[in-house]
């Protein structure tokens, strides 16, 4: 093999060595399981048990996942060993119903229809705004997911078509998008800019998928396993700036290894 194809290979691996790995959906449920779902097949795949009696939701910042539990407290978990850190409680004696966030903060609905934003480093909650809806008190069907921008709400009584919500971070406001044709509506996560349903308590449970706003819901794979709570996206594993500048010097290192090694060998010659 010649030098420069091997150096071509080297700098492959180093390079590919930053890709991002195909994503999947990793959930909550309304217990304390956390897992992924393969949002193709619908198969479940367990990763740990929270150190939570019911889970609100989940959401994801900048790789950190966070789960809201039915205590107010606000935990971090490991992606991929599930291990959690309770971060702190809201301080509020607070019910939520739903949690759900990204890279502009972290949200949950109470009982009486209010959203509210977390604190990510100690879980403190502040009120944003009333959604304008009629509160729930823990007896319709909801959830909650975060499009990069808004809050996609889904909620109704059990039994009822769910309606479908856009709510506003600044303001709290919410404003409805219509029925989604879909009971029984457990959680949802957002993904490759659909809003997926994942739907609980039927004779076979469905997927439902339709574009960011839209409520064209389509009827997708069956979803093999109960009651997922929420899901976010997972995100790719962004490697440390301190690693990205280990690469350019390796490759240097290596260009004048075999430079070096082609000018014996033309001398040899």
């Amino acid at each position: 093999m010649k030098a420069s194809s091997l150096l071509g290979l080297v700098a492959a691996a180093v390079l590919a060595s930053t890709a991002a790995p195909a994503a999947t959906i990793a959930t909550v449920f309304y217990d304390n399981r956390f897992g992924t779902v393969d949002s193709s097949t619908g198969a479940y795949t367990q990763i740990s048990t929270l150190p939570v009696n019911k889970a609100a939701g989940i959401a994801v910042d900048k790789g950190i996942y966070y789960v809201e539990d039915l205590a107010d407290n606000l935990l971090a978990v490991n992606p991929v060993t599930g291990a959690a850190q309770v971060l702190g409680n809201t301080g509020q004696n607070l019910d939520f119903v739903v949690f759900a966030g990204g890279n502009q903060g972290l949200y949950g609905i109470d009982y009486q229809s209010n959203l509210y934003s977390f604190n990510p480093k100690n879980g403190a909650a502040t009120l944003v705004g009333p959604t304008g809806l009629a509160p729930n008190n823990g007896y319709d069907d909801t959830s909650l997911s975060f499009d990069g921008s808004s809050l996609l709400y889904t909620a109704g009584p059990a039994g009822h078509v769910d309606q479908l919500y856009r709510i506003n971070i600044a303001t709290g406001l919410a404003t409805s998008l219509g029925a989604t044709g879909v009971t029984a509506i457990a959680g949802s996560a957002f993904f490759n800019g659909n809003l997926d349903l994942f739907q609980y308590g039927q004779s076979t449970n469905y997927i439902y998928s339709a574009s960011d706003g839209s409520t064209d819901f389509i009827r997708d794979t069956v979803l093999r396993t109960q009651i997922v709570d929420g899901g976010v996206a997972e995100q790719p594993m962004t490697p440390e700036p301190e690693y990205l500048g280990l690469a350019a010097p390796l490759l240097l290192a290596i260009a004048f290894f075999f430079r070096r090694v082609r000018r014996q060998t033309a001398q040899g010659e």
